[in-house]
């Protein structure tokens, strides 16, 4: 088995590095063949060209700059997808918010699945606020609304719809393009793999909280607010429209 994973970065500097070391430590103690795809969606703050000066030294490493594209979670995953050239892709949030240890989980069940996702919904997960309520996300309610809403009327076994930390066959982007823009390029992807009778797992685990600099998909109360609740919502109807009834 082989390995692809793709980190989507904006302003990382503080800790991209560190991460890059910890994900390639992973797969070296289980002597896995892998590749670390950094897609940078503009940072003003040095990540790129960070990243593009210690890879000279790291063979595994790859990199693809979008400075004159629009941002977009979904598009910079789907230029890392064509990029990928291992049987496995691994995608991640690039602020340590998503544990490098749980690629060992990914390693040991992918012969067994097309999609495993980490959730943070199931019973044995923990979130990163559970014990200091003052640090948690002013989008985490809006979050588990969404998710609950999707488990009642799209699929009973699933439960992180926005997960965003997964392992998948690149088989299946064959005829597939990830379509969304943050959270609910997921959904999609998750009715795609639903209606097309992929094998999904989900595995718990603990999200911890951003390393440095500021999340890609925190929202404040205000318009940008509004507009991704909408997205979420229309997502949600699409989504149900497209399901393959059973």
């Amino acid at each position: 088995m082989s390995f692809s994973v793709i980190l989507p970065t904006l302003n990382e500097k503080g800790h991209i590095l560190n991460l890059i070391y910890e994900i390639s430590k992973k797969f070296e103690n289980r002597n896995t063949q892998y590749e670390i795809i950094l897609v940078d969606d503009s940072s003003t703050d040095g990540t790129f060209e960070i990243v593009e000066n210690e890879k000279k030294k790291l063979n595994f490493l790859k990199t693809i700059s979008r400075k004159s594209l629009k941002r977009n979670l979904a598009s910079s995953l789907n230029d890392g997808i064509k990029k990928a050239k291992f049987e496995f892709i691994i995608w991640m949030d690039a602020d340590f918010q998503h544990p490098p240890k749980y690629i060992k989980n990914f390693i040991d069940l992918s012969k067994d699945y097309d999609a495993i996702i980490s959730s943070r919904f199931l019973e044995k997960s923990e979130r990163y606020f559970n014990f200091d309520n003052s640090i948690k996300d002013i989008n985490e309610n809006q979050s588990y609304f969404f998710n609950q809403l999707c488990r009642r009327f799209l699929y009973k076994d699933i439960t992180d719809y926005t997960s965003g930390f997964i392992c998948i066959r690149k088989s299946i982007f064959n005829n597939y393009s990830l379509k969304g823009f943050y959270g609910d390029y997921f959904v999609n992807l998750i009715v795609f793999l639903k209606n097309n009778n992929k094998n999904i797992f989900e595995i718990p685990f603990k999200d911890e909280q951003r390393a440095t600099g500021i999340s890609k998909t925190l929202v404040s109360l205000n318009f940008r607010y509004l507009y991704t609740c909408l997205r979420y919502a229309l997502t949600f109807v699409t989504c149900l429209l497209n399901k393959k009834f059973k």
